[in-house]
């Protein structure tokens, strides 16, 4: 599971009582009293969410985001405002600003709302090769996945195709597969896998209850039970992503 580094900006008082309203196990906390060391902090790790104190001592918030944007253009930023605070639509890209007096849930509202975008982008940015003989469970899992965020899919009917299709494409980032197909069946493709450079390559295999552990004892990373709906295969998906 994905852990998103969030860097909080603010006094020690105020940082504490944020880092309480956070009780979110996705999120790996780094903190700083200071623009220039939230800055420090921020030149040597890949930080995703920034939660900022809008009128900080030496630089401000937004400058700190500015400073960091061409570096991760896709960081997510939310000012904690003393006072008004007015920014342009261009300058609000990314960005959430909220009133002191604001609610502390707001701010973990915010965060799980980042924390859902960014999701939405890495799952765009992921490859799927989904090998399965039965066209209306294909169908179904494409539905699936659609939902859920993922575009580039790729499709196979059995092991053999998918093997195929492993030699004339980028690798996946993940493969889920039937256990039953004619000509190789999952299991198959699985042990062909693991004797192969892909071997890698997140595997869940589709399948009973009576195949599960097997499917695991070869190498599978999960597994999906028959039938399944769209959050146990999100669930899946994100346990071995």
């Amino acid at each position: 599971m994905n852990q998103y580094q969030l860097l909080i900006v603010d006094d020690p008082t105020n940082v504490k009582s944020i880092e309480n309203c956070l009780n979110n196990k996705l999120c790996s906390l780094q903190t700083a009293c200071s623009g220039q060391e939230a800055l420090k902090i921020m030149r040597t790790t890949d930080i995703d969410i920034l939660i900022s104190r809008a009128e900080l001592l030496d630089i401000n918030g937004l400058a700190v985001y500015n400073a960091m944007k061409e570096k991760k253009p896709d960081m997510h930023c939310i000012l904690i405002a003393d006072s008004s605070c007015r920014l342009d639509s261009q300058e609000c890209h990314r960005l959430k600003i909220i009133n002191r007096s604001s609610h502390l849930t707001t701010i973990s509202d915010c965060v799980n709302q980042a924390i859902s975008q960014i999701k939405q982008l890495q799952r765009l940015q992921k490859k799927i090769l989904i090998v399965e003989d039965t066209k209306s469970l294909l169908l179904t899992q494409l539905k699936m996945l659609k939902k859920l965020g993922f575009s580039d899919i790729v499709t196979a009917n059995n092991g053999c195709q998918a093997i195929e299709c492993l030699a004339m494409m980028a690798p996946p980032d993940l493969i889920i597969s039937d256990w039953y197909m004619p000509e190789k069946t999952g299991l198959e493709l699985l042990q062909w896998l693991q004797k192969s450079e892909y071997k890698e390559i997140p595997f869940i295999m589709a399948t009973s209850k009576k195949e599960a552990m097997m499917a695991i004892e070869a190498g599978a990373h999960h597994f999906l039970i028959k039938p399944y709906d769209i959050e146990t295969i999100r669930k899946a998906i994100e346990k071995v992503l």
